[in-house]
């Protein structure tokens, strides 16, 4: 999912001063990014996506509709140090948009489905992320099984990206969200536990994804998520 992996792990506390191009700055999104380097996507805006290709492969447990607009309710942003970026687009139908950007350019989109959601008590949550007994799909196991939400009774095996291949367990990797809303008056803030996943899509020429994170949102609620996801071309996103 993240090329730019690695700045997790070189960014510092003191970050070199971010390019000034003289731009406004748009609601949620880095500094020196405009909505004209992200397709024209923004908060409050609308977008459609097409994932025409998609549908002829029905390995897949990402579904998508390529017909509708959907509204941009929210803007997520991670600073992963040196330069680059996440941005997340939280669009309508609980699904999110992904640019991971390096330098002031995108590298990729990917477009993610909230694919199963668990809420957890805090001592559940702490558990997840620090506890001494690895769970077999818990989060930084080498393998992991995701059934489907359909009533088709089938489940597909993903294979751990991020880590040492080799160990049967990693830790997830953390890194810090900033989320503004419509109505925000300020940023809210939502502290990620993620580990990201793959498997080849039966058929095609592309990648399935689940990025599973444990998530704490600094207001008392934690959560699981299993994302499912899927890469997307910078030509398939109309943004208005």
């Amino acid at each position: 999912m993240f090329n730019t992996l690695k700045a997790l792990f070189r960014a510092t506390t003191e970050k070199p001063p971010e390019p000034n191009t003289g731009r406004p700055v748009a609601a949620g999104l880095p500094m020196g990014i405009s909505q004209e380097d992200l397709e024209g996507l923004r908060l409050d805006g609308r977008v459609n996506i097409k994932l025409i290709g998609l549908r002829a492969h029905p390995d897949a447990l990402f579904r998508w509709n390529d017909d509708a607009y959907h509204h941009i309710a929210a803007v997520g942003h991670v600073d992963l140090g040196q330069g680059a970026h996440l941005v997340r687009f939280y669009l309508d139908n609980d699904t999110w948009l992904q640019a991971n950007i390096e330098n002031g350019q995108v590298l990729e989109y990917k477009l993610f489905d909230f694919y199963r959601v668990a809420h957890l008590s805090d001592t559940e949550f702490d558990d997840a992320i620090n506890g001494k007994d690895k769970q077999p799909d818990s989060i930084g196991a080498q393998t992991i099984a995701l059934t489907s939400t359909t009533e088709e009774a089938r489940s597909c095996t993903y294979q751990r990206v991020w880590g040492n291949g080799g160990s049967l367990w990693s830790p997830p990797v953390v890194f810090e969200e900033q989320v503004m809303t419509t109505e925000s008056v300020s940023a809210r803030h939502v502290t990620h536990h993620a580990m990201l996943y793959e498997r080849p899509i039966e058929g095609a020429d592309r990648m399935e994804y689940v990025l599973l994170s444990a998530e704490n949102d600094g207001e008392g609620s934690f959560m699981v998520v299993h994302n499912v996801g899927v890469d997307v071309a910078s030509v398939d996103i109309d943004a208005m």
